[in-house]
């Protein structure tokens, strides 16, 4: 760090070396006063020396005297004492008054004044000892005698004190003459001396305090919130390497600490509810979240036990808690699982609890921390609910299912077997029957039992479709759109973007069974004439979108009412199986649109799995 030429050290030293020149000049001018009052001074150093004496022996006989007209004055033995002190005091003071009194005054009124201070100490003597006997009336004559004394003893020290002043008054008068001249002189040199001193000290001073000011101006403002204030100072000296330093150091706070406002802020904005006690586990403090939670006021919970919160009465009694005890309230809270609300009711919450330590490491109360679990409780209830439905649902569509196969084993497979039961019973008459017959009766038997192979295929293809796990998603998908469009009046397109290799199996046939599912939604209610169907590789995003022309629905309206069909509901739920995601957009009149996003980076494996 460069010096600074000019510092305070050197500053002071040669406003030092100019006071001391002006001392030097003064010194010298008095010096010459001095020898011309000399012999004056010595006079009125005598006097004052006696003026002073007197001064203080008289008050002294006022303080005594003030002491015998209390009431008090005997009560018990400390007065005694301290009476006797005063009258000791007053023999002293009069003793310096022999001593300093000079044999111009009339010291016969010394002497009779010293014998009226013995009569005054005899009297309190005798005054104590009538108290000592409960003697009233001899008491007060006593105590007025001596009063009588002390006015008088009074009376004759201002006598003497008249006679000092006089002899002041005439010392003053021989002085006067010598005293103007010389005072002349030395006001003119001192008023010369004081007017260089006067501006100099004041500019030194004002070089010295204003950055001192500047320091304490900053300082208000940093307390009132100005974090961002800087100290101006450039005096060249040692208060500016201070303001370099004092601004580091606001800097280094800035970016080390946060205020108080700033704190406050957090825990006023804080979502969760915060309740801090003290070391009698009573509120202390409490932040606006706790106030909303719990439908009570923040001055409401100052000084009530923290039990309150939890229903419980509020304890009037306060004790500090041990640390045994803090640690024993501190497991119970973190074990609650609930608030009590203003109105009786219960708030379910997950509160956390910790010990608030001093520096010490000492227990000063509990620091609680709740947050607001009614939402996750109601969600949670409806997620049972639509859980309990969904199993509802996915029970009733499986025996929708199983009585789908029997309808198609009783009408179709069940039938041809029947037929051929009753062929092969015919054919037990083979030998009665003619050639013709019996070539027409075989040929009718081959004909049913072809029948009923493809009925049992297309039944094992409805159940598990073969052509998925050999030939992949989108040979199966071709093969189901196909076959719609062979049997319904309805034109369904299918696309395929960038899908060029296989994915999880139990993927490709959640994928196949949406998209079977969605054919058979097309076909049931939609009454569409076109549909589209298309599959998209974006990355590790396997995306299925479909949509149709068809008369569309309101699914909101539908969802309020409870009448979402198990087809949508099964549909999701293979999609969530997945982690995935599924959009549906529709409106009466305009059709409808799906669109189904699965990750599939994790879900990416050999086909045949």
């Amino acid at each position: 760090m460069v010096p600074f030429k000019n510092t305070i050290r050197k500053k002071l030293l040669i406003r030092g070396r100019i006071v001391v020149l002006l001392i030097l000049l003064m010194t010298i001018s008095s010096q010459i006063v001095v020898e011309i009052l000399k012999d004056t001074a010595d006079e009125f150093h005598v006097e004052y020396h006696e003026i002073n004496a007197i001064q203080e022996l008289k008050l002294s006989l006022y303080q005594l005297f003030f002491q015998s007209n209390k009431n008090t004055l005997i009560e018990n033995s400390d007065d005694q004492a301290f009476f006797e002190i005063l009258v000791f005091q007053v023999n002293e003071k009069l003793s310096d008054c022999i001593e300093e009194i000079t044999i111009s005054h009339n010291i016969d009124i010394l002497h009779d004044l010293k014998l009226r201070l013995i009569k005054i100490d005899t009297l309190s003597k005798k005054l104590f000892k009538l108290n000592q006997k409960g003697d009233v009336s001899r008491q007060e004559e006593i105590l007025n005698k001596m009063n009588d004394e002390i006015k008088e003893s009074l009376n004759q020290v201002d006598i003497i004190l008249i006679e000092t002043n006089t002899e002041i008054e005439e010392y003053v008068e021989k002085s006067k003459t010598v005293f103007h001249h010389s005072t002349l002189t030395i006001l003119i040199l001192g008023i010369s001396v004081l007017l260089i001193f006067i501006i100099g000290g004041m500019r030194f001073i004002n070089n010295l305090t204003k950055p001192i000011h500047d320091f304490v101006a900053t300082t208000k403002r940093i307390i009132s919130g100005d974090r961002g204030i800087k100290v101006k100072i450039d005096t060249g000296d040692e208060f500016s390497i201070l303001a370099n330093s004092f601004n580091l150091m606001l800097e280094s706070l800035e970016n080390s600490t946060v205020t108080k406002t700033y704190f406050d802020n957090i825990l006023k904005n804080m979502f969760d509810s915060l309740i801090v006690t003290d070391n009698m586990l009573t509120i202390r403090s409490v932040n606006q979240s706790a106030s909303n939670l719990l439908g009570h006021s923040k001055s409401w919970f100052i000084g009530k036990y923290i039990g309150v919160i939890f229903g419980e009465n509020n304890k009037s009694e306060k004790r500090l808690i041990s640390e045994k005890e803090v640690r024993s309230q501190r497991k119970i809270i973190k074990n609650m699982n609930y608030f009590i609300h203003a109105s009786g009711k219960q708030i379910p919450a997950l509160i956390s609890c910790a010990i608030l330590k001093t520096d010490n490491g000492e227990s000063n109360g509990l620091i609680i921390v709740g947050h607001d679990l009614t939402k996750k409780v109601e969600i949670e209830k409806k997620l049972e609910q639509n859980r309990r439905q969904s199993q509802i649902d996915i029970n009733e569509a499986q025996e929708e299912e199983r009585m789908r196969i029997a309808t198609d084993l009783h009408d179709g497979l069940g039938q041809l077997l029947t037929s051929i039961s009753y062929t092969t019973q015919e054919i037990q008459n083979l030998e009665t029957l003619s050639i013709e017959e019996r070539e027409k009766l075989i040929n009718k038997m081959q004909e049913q039992i072809d029948q009923a192979i493809s009925e049992s295929k297309d039944l094992a293809h409805n159940l598990i479709p073969i052509v998925l796990k050999d030939f992949g998603l989108i040979v199966a998908i071709k093969n189901l759109i196909n076959r719609a469009n062979e049997m319904h009046d309805i034109i369904i397109n299918f696309n395929a973007f960038d899908y060029n290799e296989r994915i999880d199996g139990k993927l490709e046939k959640a994928i196949y069974r949406i998209c079977q599912e969605s054919i058979n939604n097309i076909i049931k209610h939609s009454k569409a004439k076109n549909a589209n169907f298309q599959i998209f590789m974006q990355e590790e995003l396997l995306v299925l979108v479909v949509d149709d022309d068809g008369v569309g629905f309101n699914l909101k309206s539908l969802e309020k009412k409870g009448m979402v069909g198990i087809g949508l509901v099964s549909m999701r739920e293979r999609v969530n199986a997945f982690e995935g995601t599924f959009n549906i957009d529709s409106k009466l009149g305009k059709g409808t649109e799906i669109i189904i996003e699965i990750p599939i980076k994790k879900n990416k494996k050999d086909g045949n799995s």
